[in-house]
């Protein structure tokens, strides 16, 4: 089974069989390299963990060019890329704790919450956030536009024998008990300094086989930055020395 990162937390899993791409969301940042819409053509199907705009601000472009890939997705996401000319027809609506089945794949959407945006974090981007102020607003303006509405779901997937949890922001949902046979977990690592510290007891309870870490990357300026990863995999060598943590190179893929 491959896994890929395209950037942000767009994520295609291809078992051989059946390709999956989750999040699809081309990144606005010139100075990086970015996966143009085509690279997300030709998947059997797209799924949302949530509605903000990094996460699905490509699907319309997408189903343009993909006219017959199926989007799975809560009712707040659906309602927004309908108003921006996703035709109803190309929905699947989801919600926790259904069962759905593609290919090989058996997928369970999980419930989950998102990341709370830390001040430190925050006060790093104010300066760049100044000099670009009408990205600012735009962004500001698109983040209004397309809400999460508190629908945040993070995907537990089988396929050939393997878990993976995939997760779109992370903070844990409470009450819901999550799969503690892991093999991958991909962890959104954005929007937070302090991420080692908002995951660490949901490492220490399932011990995930491999982390392969995402959502990182300075993909729309000038609310983001790259995220280091390091003070997480420090914890994680630290803690878990027999957890493999897997920070992905742009469009590589990585096998399970």
């Amino acid at each position: 089974m491959k896994i890929t990162w395209y950037g942000t937390a767009t994520i295609g899993i291809d078992d051989g069989k059946t390709k999956l791409l989750f999040d699809p969301f081309v990144r606005m940042n010139k100075k990086i390299e970015t996966t143009p819409i085509e690279g997300f053509v030709g998947f059997d199907a797209v799924f949302v963990t949530h509605g903000h705009f990094d996460h699905i601000y490509s699907i319309p472009e997408l189903t343009e060019k993909d006219k017959t890939v199926p989007v799975y997705c809560t009712e707040t996401p659906k309602k927004t890329l309908m108003k921006n000319g996703v035709p109803e027809e190309r929905f699947r609506l989801i919600k926790p704790d259904d069962v759905i089945k593609i290919g090989d794949y058996t997928i369970r959407p999980r419930r989950f919450r998102h990341i709370v945006f830390d001040p430190i974090y925050i006060l790093t981007v104010v300066p760049q956030s100044i000099l670009m102020l009408p990205r600012l607003f735009w962004q500001a303006y698109m983040n209004h536009k397309m809400p999460e509405g508190g629908e945040i779901v993070a995907y537990e997937i089988e396929s050939q024998g393997k878990k993976i949890f995939l997760t779109g922001s992370f903070r844990e949902y409470p009450e819901e008990v999550y799969p503690d046979d892991i093999d991958l977990l991909i962890l959104a690592n954005g929007g937070s300094i302090f991420v080692p510290e908002k995951t660490k007891a949901f490492i220490d309870r399932y011990k995930p086989k491999k982390i392969f870490v995402d959502h990182f990357d300075n993909a729309f300026p000038p609310v983001t930055r790259e995220v280091s990863v390091s003070r997480l995999k420090n914890m994680i060598n630290k803690n878990h020395p027999d957890i493999e943590f897997i920070i992905p190179e742009i469009c590589k893929d990585v096998e399970l």
